[in-house]
């Protein structure tokens, strides 16, 4: 039997079995329609995750083009506002969304607050090679790593300013976030296995990691994100785990090992935290999201493999903002679907 009709059949078998708590394992509802509530658990237990919407475009959350991108639009003949390939996801307090689209090379900008749609792209170095991760620090700033060009870039978006921000190249860069705490972001270098803590002007301040299996090692880190206490979670991509750090990259807990029921992992990608600190992992090949408490007990799995809401198709990037609204990266459908935590 396949991994993933495993893990869904386990995943039906704890819906059937455990008590009927508030968060429980269960799988979604197949025969839930759109217009209706589509919500994990499924009634009559209580909601905790509800989906909210899809966006394949600045059309689906009701924006408009900038002028001079209608106007090239017009000359080229040619549209790239529909989402090809997502991953990284950022949403600032301003109602601006930021997505990264690996497979058109650009940052979708869709700017809810002004109502207008645009893009960002790397024009004098020839393009975004493989643009993954971003985050911003609040303060205007938005940080974007591209692996294939092995550079993380500075965006300013009062400005419309893209820079490059770090003085050197890193092997692989994927993941990125930026910790309130202490002022600094932190990077995966996927291919050195390490993680990078840079500065406010791009420096290197310090690294942690190396390849390994033991507490503290990596084996290939990809995803992570920093939790309202300064702590650094990182996806621990082929070691099958989340691994949790200290600021300044003390090694203080991990969970998760490989496998296909829930609670396990396949192909972990993006990682984050909701106000209440539990923490949600996508997993690739599951095509679901499985949160955990801090202990690293599973607490809820939401989504299976399918075209329709609520289902998934690879997700990767994951990214929960400050009102717990949840984005994930449903790459393979092209979209971004957007569910709600509800407490």
């Amino acid at each position: 039997m396949g991994s993933k009709k495993i893990f869904r059949s386990c995943l039906l078998f704890m819906a059937l079995c455990v008590p009927l708590l508030a968060c429980s394992p269960v799988r979604p509802d197949r025969t839930t329609l759109v217009g209706h509530e589509l919500q994990w658990p499924a009634l009559p237990m209580e909601p905790k995750i509800r989906w909210v919407q899809e966006i394949r475009n600045y059309q689906d959350v009701g924006l408009q083009q900038g002028f001079w991108k209608r106007v090239w639009g017009f000359i080229a003949g040619e549209s790239r506002t529909d989402i090809v390939k997502p991953y990284g996801i950022f949403c600032d307090e301003a109602q601006r969304l930021f997505v990264v689209d690996v497979g058109a090379g650009i940052i979708h900008l869709f700017d809810i607050g002004a109502g207008r749609y645009s893009t960002i792209e790397e024009k004098e170095g020839g393009g975004f090679k493989t643009p993954i991760g971003i985050t911003g620090d609040g303060k205007g700033n938005v940080y974007i790593t591209d692996a294939g060009g092995g550079m993380v870039y500075l965006y300013d978006v009062a400005k419309g300013h893209l820079k490059r921000f770090t003085p050197f190249k890193l092997q692989r860069p994927t993941g990125i976030a930026y910790n309130k705490a202490n002022g600094l972001l932190y990077v995966s270098d996927t291919a050195t296995h390490q993680v990078i803590a840079l500065d406010s002007a791009g420096k290197e301040q310090f690294r942690f990691g190396g390849r390994g299996v033991e507490k503290g090692q990596f084996n290939f880190p990809t995803d992570l994100v920093v939790e309202a206490s300064g702590k650094v979670l990182v996806t621990d991509a082929l070691n099958s785990r989340i691994q949790i750090f200290s600021p300044e990259g003390t090694p203080l807990a991990s969970f998760g090992k490989a496998g296909d029921t829930p609670g396990t992992f396949a192909k972990p990608k993006g990682v984050a935290v909701d106000s209440d600190g539990h923490i949600y992992v996508n997993d690739a090949l599951f095509d679901a999201v499985q949160i955990f408490d801090q202990n690293g007990s599973l607490l809820l799995g939401f989504g299976e493999s399918g075209e329709r809401p609520g289902q998934f198709w690879m997700p990767s990037g994951l990214y929960i903002d400050s009102t717990d609204t949840i984005y994930v990266a449903d790459t393979y459908n092209r979209r971004v679907q957007v569910f709600k935590y509800l407490k």
